[in-house]
């Protein structure tokens, strides 16, 4: 019964420890890998234009990733994704995905310009004509 009980109180204190290192703590919001965009090549003014969107996220430390629309002018926009960072120094080897759509209604008329993604990921440039 002693042994049982100086393991159990063993396992505590191990269990204490790991958790109460907080001083290595690493929690930030970090740009991700957009990789997949589907984007119509045309739209209708004043119509909603689906835009389908596929993040990633390197490993298991990341969670809460988002997409987001940013306008950067009336006519040139920017899909930026962003994924939160947290680690005590150990992260599990694996990919972390998301998929959303983002709803875009285009004002004008003429050409409307994308931009995905931000240094260092691959930069892609998409247009939709807008009827």
């Amino acid at each position: 019964m002693g042994q049982l009980k100086a393991k159990f109180i063993l396992i505590i204190l191990i269990l204490m420890l790991s958790c109460a290192d907080n001083d290595n703590l690493v929690k930030r919001r970090i740009p991700i890998d957009i990789y997949e965009i589907t984007i119509p090549p045309s739209g209708t003014i004043n119509q909603d234009v689906q835009v389908q969107l596929k993040a990633q996220a390197t490993n298991g430390c990341f969670s809460e990733l988002g997409i987001k629309l940013i306008e950067i002018n009336s006519r040139h926009f920017l899909f930026k994704a962003t994924g939160l960072f947290q680690s005590n120094g150990i992260c599990h080897n694996m990919m972390v995905y998301k998929d959303t759509i983002i709803n875009f209604k285009p004002s004008m008329t003429g050409k409307y310009f994308f931009q995905t993604n931000e240094d260092p990921f691959e930069i892609r440039k998409d247009t939709i004509d807008i009827n």
